[in-house]
């Protein structure tokens, strides 16, 4: 049985990933949920003062306290974050999977370059609002049809009211990978209604940087919650794909 350690993304907590633990746990596998610093109820560091770095020596601790190699799977930003833990101990990674989120292409690059480079991303200056205080909030007039344009207003109002600040400093900041990064199996879930983003820069991504096998889910951003069982099923596949030539 696998280890799964789960990275929620921005503006989310471990929560965004509740919906799919007991069916991994259910399978026999072991789970770790985790809340990156200055999110849920990790509050080991300000949340504006958090930045890639922090949330990477905290995965890397995480890792470095368990005997086995682990499933590493990410959303949306934090694929940024995974990608340089693979980087600096791909011995603790069986596999890595990128949950509609950021999969870097070369050294130094920073995820604001695909906000740049997506046409389709609702993310702007017009859809987040900065704070004095450095964090970064989003107007709810579009928040919807930002991340939750495919679901349901029940599983919508539930994610609202525990979504929380954000820090942007990572969005600026850039990972530093090499052939080691390189090696480590990867997988990708796309979400093909996405606005956040968007599956063209999903695409984009793993043409330029390949993965073993590709996923889809017909929803948006947040598919893990509005499409568990779909989310589910795909997660368990993973964790049963033997390891061949890429593609395979």
């Amino acid at each position: 049985m696998a280890t799964f350690v789960l990275v929620h993304g921005g503006w989310c907590a471990s929560w965004c990933w509740d919906f799919n633990v007991p069916a991994l746990e259910k399978a026999g596998h072991k789970v770790l949920n985790l809340n990156l610093p200055g999110h849920g109820d990790n509050q080991s560091k300000p949340l504006e003062e958090v930045h890639l770095a922090d949330h990477v020596k905290y995965i890397e601790e995480v890792l470095s306290g368990l005997d086995e190699k682990v499933i590493l799977v990410a959303h949306s930003m934090t694929g940024m974050v995974i990608s340089q833990v693979a980087e600096d101990m791909p011995e603790k990674i069986d596999r890595l999977v990128y949950f509609a989120a950021f999969l870097p292409e070369a050294d130094g690059v920073k995820m604001d370059k695909y906000l740049v480079e997506d046409p389709w991303t609702l993310v702007s200056d017009k859809t987040v609002v900065y704070l004095p205080n450095g964090l970064c909030t989003f107007d709810m007039r579009y928040g919807r049809n930002m991340g939750f344009n495919t679901t349901p207003d029940e599983l919508f109002f539930f994610s609202a009211t525990h979504m929380q600040l954000e820090c942007p400093n990572m969005w600026h900041e850039p990972v530093h990978i090499t052939e080691r990064f390189a090696a480590v199996p990867k997988f990708y879930i796309h979400t093909l209604k996405d606005n956040c983003c968007s599956y063209f820069i999903q695409r984009v991504m793993v043409q330029k940087q390949p993965v073993y096998k590709e996923y889809y889910i017909d929803a948006d951003h947040t598919a893990m919650i509005d499409r568990a069982e779909e989310t589910n099923a795909i997660l368990l596949d993973i964790a049963n794909q033997p390891l061949g030539a890429p593609g395979q």
